[in-house]
């Protein structure tokens, strides 16, 4: 628990109410370092399992908590206008493609994001 232990409950609400605002404001998707309180905007971005289907302010706030705990300290999150929700993951970021494809499959997903070229990448 690398940050976590840092956040009191008022600062984890105004960061999660920041960072919801942000969604609304980028729900093409985006990809967010919540120590720095800046996008990231180039590598391969895999999500960890432990926080797949995370919707809403909910899954915001269990995204942020997830992500702080392991010490990657970034979430992902994009909106669905098919059942009009976001959804929200803890990531990880690699430069290194073959890297964030093996993270990305140990945690059962099935694909990756591509940030410099802004597209999804299959895995299976």
């Amino acid at each position: 628990m690398k940050n976590f232990a840092i956040y009191k409950t008022s600062q984890l609400q105004t960061l999660t109410d920041n960072v919801f605002q942000l969604a609304k404001n980028n729900p093409s998707g985006f990809t967010f370092n919540l120590n720095s309180l800046q996008f990231i905007t180039s590598g391969y971005v895999a999500a960890y399992k432990a926080t797949q289907n995370n919707f809403g302010i909910l899954g915001l706030q269990n995204a942020i908590n997830y992500a702080l705990s392991v010490g990657t300290n970034i979430i992902g999150g994009w909106y669905n206008s098919a059942n009009d929700m976001f959804y929200f993951d803890a990531v990880n970021v690699f430069q290194n493609l073959d890297e964030a494809a093996s993270f990305g499959i140990e945690n059962e997903q099935i694909s990756i994001f591509d940030l410099n070229e802004n597209k999804e990448i299959q895995l299976s």
